[in-house]
């Protein structure tokens, strides 16, 4: 949800970078990555071939593992209790994103027996 709402706040303010504070003004473009990482797996799952569509998933899961890892990194300088909390809500995605590439290797080795 704060993906979505950080939108019209970056096109308010567009990037605002503040040196005091640089974890929490890197947040909204955090943000942005991992929407832009959510919506290219969303649409790739609406598509019939996903084997075709490897490099687009990968890409999507790139991008949400790559702003999950940065919000890791900039909580664990703040406190660690909440760097905790950070990765024990992350588990249910690092589980998916784990699941995701061993079904695509699955399939990818399975298409490659029937080929030969």
């Amino acid at each position: 949800m704060f993906e979505v709402i950080s939108i019209p706040m970056l096109i308010k303010n567009g990037f605002d970078f503040q040196k005091e504070y640089p974890f929490e003004s890197s947040l909204i473009l955090i943000a942005l990555i991992s929407l832009i990482g959510k919506l290219i797996s969303i649409a790739i799952l609406f598509s019939k071939n996903i084997l075709n569509k490897q490099k687009w998933i990968y890409i999507g899961l790139a991008l949400m593992l790559i702003s999950f890892l940065i919000v890791c990194y900039g909580v664990w300088n703040y406190d660690n209790f909440l760097f905790a909390i950070t990765l024990g809500s992350g588990i249910p995605f690092l589980m998916y994103f784990g699941r995701v590439l061993y079904l695509i290797n699955k399939e990818k080795h399975k298409s490659e027996l029937v080929a030969e």
